[in-house]
């Protein structure tokens, strides 16, 4: 078993983290670290988003909860943040799982249209389809070793249980 890890995804937005992260948190008994709840949050609280409370918010958040030492799901994706991220996890002995999400760009805007994903504003993905795309497709470039589970269009009606099973087997290792 692993002493601290960490679950976490690469994956456009809507591309189902969420989902698989709540799936896990409940089979596991892992708390779930998720930065769009934190933004919803900062909305609720000042009626616009606050891009600097946002971040501040997230900031004291995860410090909280390194500094605590604890295993959980970080459900936001590393596309982007992967480098800083495991920067900052390294040192405190953290492991990771990254759960790759990589839907093609067709599969990904059926999702959108049938309002698979849970967030509001189904236009801003289509409208950031592409950029988002590009984000993970750099992602992989630099760090598909990293990977330990791809979830495409083939396995993506599978993907709860998929995970769980991976996410079981790594944590048995």
């Amino acid at each position: 078993m692993k002493n601290k890890f960490i679950i976490t995804f690469a994956g456009p937005m809507g591309s189902s983290k969420t989902p698989i992260a709540y799936y896990l948190s409940c089979k596991l008994n892992l708390p779930v670290f998720n930065n769009d709840g934190i933004r919803h949050e900062v909305i609720a609280d000042t009626g616009s988003l606050d891009v600097e409370e946002w971040q501040r918010r997230i900031e004291e958040r995860a410090k909280d909860i390194l500094g605590r030492g604890i295993s959980f799901i970080y459900d936001a994706s590393m596309d982007r943040e992967w480098s800083v991220v495991k920067k900052n996890i390294e040192p405190l002995g953290y492991q990771t799982f990254v759960i790759s999400m990589d839907l093609s760009r067709e599969f990904l805007t059926a999702l959108y249209g049938r309002g698979v994903s849970y967030n509001e504003g189904y236009s801003e993905y289509l409208d950031r389809i592409d950029e988002t795309m590009a984000d993970h497709k750099s992602f992989l470039e630099n760090y598909a070793d990293e990977v330990n589970l791809s979830i495409n269009d083939k396995n993506f009606a599978d993907r709860l249980e998929v995970s769980y099973e991976e996410v079981g087997k790594w944590l048995r290792e």
